[in-house]
């Protein structure tokens, strides 16, 4: 497998998650938006968890897209053949993948709770100050994994420690394979 094709399984899995997260999150707020009698909620609701599943069919019709836009392009093998830094790379990409995906849910639940309160202000002030300092947190940790996603390059060449290192571990596998 390649980099990219790697970061691809990832970008599907993700769209996989949004889809279970977003019908469980639907199925929750419907039932109980029947049961305080706001209809008109439900479908508000509905019209967010399409967006979202549009969104996951996007990432699951497209994941080589947004892996060939995360990670450049490289030959293809059909064996991970990765110098340290690529696989760093790949790293940090999955690992922002997981976080993204981790926070992900909570974000989208404080949006759903702030939008769907009764009032005109703003969904932020609709939150109690305990909400807000987990929107706080959740969103800082969403910028990170996005920064972690997008920046794998910097990530990785910080985790190998420069760029110097990096080209004496590739120098010393000899075939610019990942040392073992």
């Amino acid at each position: 497998m390649t980099p990219q094709q790697i970061v691809g399984l990832g970008v599907r899995l993700l769209a996989v998650w949004i889809v279970l997260r977003g019908l469980d999150v639907f199925l929750m707020n419907a039932s109980a938006f029947r049961a305080m009698n706001l209809t008109d909620k439900v479908i508000n609701t509905a019209l967010l968890t399409v967006w979202w599943l549009g969104v996951a069919g996007l990432m699951w019709l497209f994941p080589m897209w947004i892996a060939h836009r995360l990670i450049p392009r490289t030959k293809f093998e059909n064996k991970l053949d990765l110098n340290a830094l690529d696989a760093a790379r790949v790293g940090c990409c999955l690992i922002g993948l997981w976080i993204f995906a981790n926070q992900l849910n909570t974000f989208v639940w404080l949006i759903f709770h702030g939008a769907l309160s009764p009032g005109d202000s703003s969904v932020i002030r609709q939150l109690a100050d305990q909400e807000k300092i987990q929107f706080l947190a959740v969103a800082i940790q969403l910028l990170f994994s996005i920064a972690l996603i997008f920046g794998s390059a910097r990530f990785a060449t910080l985790a190998l420690g420069s760029k110097e290192k990096t080209a004496e571990v590739n120098a010393d596998s000899g075939d610019q394979s990942q040392t073992r």
